[in-house]
């Protein structure tokens, strides 16, 4: 009697470690903290814990037997394929993989584990997949790697005015010293008069590159520009209008290929500053021998709004000029009145409006640049040729 009492106690006591084994495991797999969920070998679900649900605003009811690509952002589905291919080529280790999954607020970042689950019979018959929110580390390594591609373009800036000041500025204070010396010599080579206009010259010339700094220290430290939106069409044929003479004088058609509604959301005078310059510019290195011809495009691409700027002049050696194309002071036709300056305030405000500005060109064929302005404003966009013949 006594002996069954005992074995009566060791099985009460085993099924009380059962319970409490199997409290634990369920706390595991509802807890706050992973994603766990499970699916077939076609990928559809078989299991979700709670908390991935209340992470996604879903129900699992509503889920199991549904596709898991469906919570996957379509970029990370590759990725997704290969990690359960991982699985089945090597089903006796876990698999890693980052996914994106859309919430009711937006798109998290996920790390995940998969691991292929076997039967009785050793034969595969579900994944496992245990997940994490990394959001937070994925949002703080892009924020660090901004920081570093920050960091690196106020070097190439630090260096742009090193050159200046040690180039530009100091051989026009040089050339000055070097004519007033001259004047006070005991046997004067030069008279006051003809000093005195050199020393204007060089002064004249000093002044333009101090008034080009101010410019484009002014552009690289307003970080709180006020963005407008503004009718693509009308701000060009405004600006357009205000150089009329040399449209007129350069033969100028302007094509836009664009609806012209079209809108974007930017700095109305960074706008004008970057159109006003390409235009010029075009006249400026047009073909001597042909008519100048325009051609503006503007559509969406991914998170920005491209603007195309094509011309039929002279064209750029891209093979030969591209690392100075946007640098200061560099010119690359022998223009008498090219400064060097104009693309590369273009740039700078274009990167001002966390945008970028890129470049296609042949010699002899024209050279096409593309604006990419941050995509803040999507409407529809339509194809619609609209020819302008400016005179």
């Amino acid at each position: 009697m006594c002996a069954k009492k005992n074995k009566a106690m060791e099985y009460d006591n085993l099924y009380k470690e059962l319970l409490k084994e199997n409290d634990f495991y369920k706390s595991i797999i509802e807890n706050n903290s992973f994603y766990i969920i499970k699916t077939d070998l076609e990928g559809k679900y078989t299991y979700m814990n709670p908390f991935f649900c209340k992470m996604l605003s879903i129900q699992c009811v509503d889920w199991v037997g549904k596709d898991s690509m469906s919570l996957i952002i379509p970029e990370d589905h590759q990725a997704c394929i290969d990690t359960v291919t991982a699985c089945f080529v090597e089903p006796e280790i876990s698999h890693w993989v980052m996914l994106r999954k859309p919430v009711p607020k937006g798109i998290i970042a996920t790390q995940w584990e998969f691991k292929m689950l076997k039967n009785e019979e050793g034969v595969p018959f579900e994944i496992l997949c245990i997940g994490h929110d990394i959001t937070s580390l994925v949002l703080g390594q892009e924020e660090l790697e901004e920081l570093v591609g920050v960091t690196s373009d106020q070097n190439k800036r630090l260096v742009n005015f090193t050159y200046i000041i040690s180039h530009n500025i100091r051989s026009h204070v040089a050339n000055i010293i070097g004519i007033i010396n001259l004047n006070e010599a005991d046997e004067k080579d030069i008279d006051d008069k003809t000093a005195l206009k050199l020393i204007k010259a060089s002064i004249n010339s000093l002044d333009d590159v101090i008034h080009s700094l101010n410019e484009i220290i002014s552009i690289q430290s307003n970080t709180n520009l006020v963005l407008k939106v503004i009718n693509v069409q009308f701000e060009i044929d405004r600006i357009v209008k205000s150089i009329q003479i040399l449209i007129r004088n350069a033969e100028t058609t302007i094509n836009y290929l664009f609806n012209p509604e079209q809108q974007l959301n930017t700095n109305p005078t960074y706008f004008e500053s970057i159109l006003l310059n390409l235009i010029t510019n075009a006249i400026k290195y047009k073909s001597p021998t042909l008519p100048l011809i325009i051609n503006i495009n503007l559509f969406v691409e991914g998170n920005f709004k491209i603007l195309t700027f094509n011309d039929n002049g002279l064209g750029i050696d891209l093979k030969k000029h591209y690392g100075q194309l946007f640098g200061m002071y560099n010119t690359f036709h022998g223009n008498k009145d090219a400064k060097g300056l104009g693309l590369f305030i273009i740039k700078t405000q274009i990167e001002a409006l966390r945008g970028r500005i890129e470049v296609k060109s042949q010699l002899g064929e024209g050279t096409t640049f593309k604006v990419f302005f941050p995509n803040t404003l999507v409407k529809q966009d339509f194809i619609v040729p609209n020819t302008r013949f400016i005179s």
